[in-house]
């Protein structure tokens, strides 16, 4: 599509429209469209559209990350299959959409402000960047309000998975069994053969490896390998910009004075409890005199601090919780606050004992640091502000003008396959593009970190070819005698379980003793024990072993390795303990219940698709 695209289209109209389509979408999902081309609908929900812009901005992102990634297995189904997964996705959030709307569902603008600037991709250094923000944004055809509705309608969906959350529930008796199961622990041993050490049991005619050679000739095809130019836009590739002056470092440390300031802390004790009554009185003997931190020992339900009469040591704004933030920092030292109620159901008597006030490292103690800041702000400013005309150039022109025109190094990669690790998934992924194989044209602009940007372009291809049998020859032995020692192995370990299930020690033991062969005892194992070969899986799918006796079992560990197990009992822990497994069922009813509320929400609405846009 591109590439008719660019034969017919050159100069600003071109950049325009690839502009419109090649921009990474997926960096924010579906949202909603900045700049609409008409009021066209892909599908009516309720009566309210779907544009069929947010459609095909999507799939286009989708399609193009899909062929990137399977190549030649992209099929016709597969992307019908994308087509139809997307369409529902769209009317499911229009469904949720309606149905928050209808409950007068509302996120706050300071909520969107957070979820923004805790996005990774608009960090810089950790910190929320708002020039990359907005660079971002309109690479992607966006415009903040536009972006922030978008924000702020997934956040409405998303309260309404958590309402459900509220909604399952288990009964003790449900949540002990659960526990119990979950809790149970297994007393066993095993025995390990692996097939290294019986290779020189084994051996392999020529004749099996031409048969093998034969019979299996696509598993030795050597895929396709691509060598490829690329040009890199780093920060480092900048131009240095001109010292800064002594102002400019002065304008910095203000705009940037969070980043120097030492925040106000204060140091408290407190009592924590979970009767009201019994704190006011306490709080009415501390009045009188009493003790505050031996009322904190004797009384406090705060494990950690209780035995050190209630001190929290020194804490910041926003550690302790709204309630005690609150009261704790507008309280003076020596003070005691009145009684102070939490959401979860406890209550505070606070005691401020200390505060360290907020202080500011001086300008001299940071002007290092403020120049390398304003030397690396200078330098995003450049590139973010050459990225645009070197995706336009890289579009248009071939490699060698874009590194030309940007004094960049023209590079070659070495020949890699579609399975190679030593480049990144993406610049692979690009490299075996229809557009950069089939088509010669330069892949899209690559976003590799947000100091580096990517765009390449085929030197060389080499074709798959099926390799000869004197290039395999050996590999081909090595699977052959693998295969056949594992069913040595195999033989072995099921006859020393079958001994021991019947009660013949004797013939167990002369095995393992003929085969150089050792028990390792694992003692009690918890489903979580990190045992070689799969051990605690396994040793949790046998039997209960009957009272006095044990279970033997032979198994299959993988390729390389067989086990003889030997489980010996089964006991919960006494005491009581919380695994988590009842958090974990009821996330899975939470998950089916939004499911069924969708299932419900899409049988009560009028859903008109229009399929011949599809």
């Amino acid at each position: 599509m591109l590439g008719a695209i660019r034969n017919k289209s050159k100069g600003w109209v071109a950049y325009l429209i690839v502009g419109l389509i090649t921009v990474p979408f997926a960096l924010f999902g579906i949202q909603d469209y900045a700049s609409r081309s008409s009021n066209t609908s892909i599908a009516k929900v309720d009566g309210e559209d779907i544009d069929i812009n947010i459609y095909y901005q999507e799939l286009n992102s989708q399609q193009r990350n899909l062929q990137q990634q399977l190549g030649a297995a992209y099929t016709q189904e597969i992307d019908n299959t994308l087509k139809q997964t997307l369409l529902d996705s769209l009317i499911n959030e229009k469904l949720i959409e309606n149905y928050a709307r209808s409950l007068d569902i509302v996120t706050l603008d300071d909520e969107v402000k957070s979820v923004i600037e805790m996005n990774q991709a608009f960090l810089v250094d950790g910190v929320f960047s708002q020039d990359r923000y907005t660079q971002l944004l309109r690479l992607n055809s966006y415009s903040p309000a536009g972006y922030e509705i978008a924000q702020s309608k997934a956040l409405n969906r998303e309260q309404i998975k958590r309402n459900l959350s509220g909604s399952a529930f288990m009964s003790s008796t449900q949540t002990a069994q659960l526990n119990d199961l979950a809790a149970q622990q297994r007393e066993i041993s095993y025995i390990a053969l692996n097939t290294e050490n019986y290779l020189d049991q084994v051996s392999v005619s020529q004749s099996q490896i031409s048969d093998y050679f034969n019979e299996n000739r696509s598993s030795f095809i050597e895929g396709r390998k691509v060598k490829v130019d690329f040009v890199e836009l780093t920060l480092d590739s900048m131009e240095e910009p001109e010292s800064p002056t002594g102002d400019d470092l002065k304008s910095l440390y203000d705009e940037n004075a969070d980043l120097y300031t030492n925040p106000e802390k204060r140091r408290a004790q407190h009592i924590l409890l979970d009767n009201e009554d019994l704190a006011n009185d306490l709080l009415d003997q501390i009045s009188q005199g009493a003790n505050f931190a031996e009322l904190a020992r004797a009384n406090s339900e705060d494990t950690s601090s209780n035995e050190e009469g209630g001190d929290l040591g020194f804490f910041e704004r926003e550690l302790m919780g709204a309630e005690f933030d609150t009261v704790a920092f507008a309280m003076d030292i020596g003070d005691v606050s009145e009684v102070v109620a939490t959401d979860y159901g406890y209550f505070h008597i606070i005691k401020l004992t200390d505060i360290e006030p907020e202080t500011m490292q001086s300008f001299e103690e940071v002007e290092d640091q403020l120049a390398s800041l304003y030397i690396k702000n200078a330098k995003e400013k450049l590139l973010f502000g050459s990225l645009e005309e070197f995706m336009n150039l890289s579009y248009e022109e071939s490699l060698d003008m874009v590194a030309d025109q940007f004094g960049l190094a023209l590079q070659t990669s070495v020949y890699f396959s579609e399975r190679n690790t030593q480049y990144d998934p993406k610049f692979v992924a690009n490299a075996f593009s229809s557009a950069v194989i089939d088509e010669g044209e330069n892949s899209e602009v690559m976003e590799m970190s947000p100091e580096k940007f990517v765009v390449l372009a085929l030197s060389d291809l080499q074709s798959e070819r099926e390799r000869e049998l004197s290039e395999v020859e050996g590999q081909i032995e090595s699977i052959l005698k693998s295969a056949a020692a594992k069913e040595v192995i195999d033989n072995i370990a099921e006859n020393i379980a079958s001994a021991l299930s019947s009660g013949d020690e004797q013939s167990a033991n002369q095995l393992i003793a003929e085969n150089n062969l050792e028990w390792v005892s694992e003692g009690w194992i918890s489903r979580a024990s990190e045992l070689p070969f799969g051990v605690s899986s396994l040793a949790f799918t046998l039997a209960k072993p009957e009272e006095g006796r044990h279970t033997y079992s032979f198994e299959s560990a993988s390729r390389l390795t067989s086990l003889v197990i030997d489980l010996a009992g089964v006991r919960v822990p006494e005491g009581d303990s919380d695994t988590g497994i009842s958090a974990l069922y009821l996330s899975q009813e939470n998950n089916e219940m939004f499911i069924s509320l969708i299932k419900q929400l899409r049988e009560n609405a009028e859903i008109k698709v229009f399929t011949d846009l599809l």
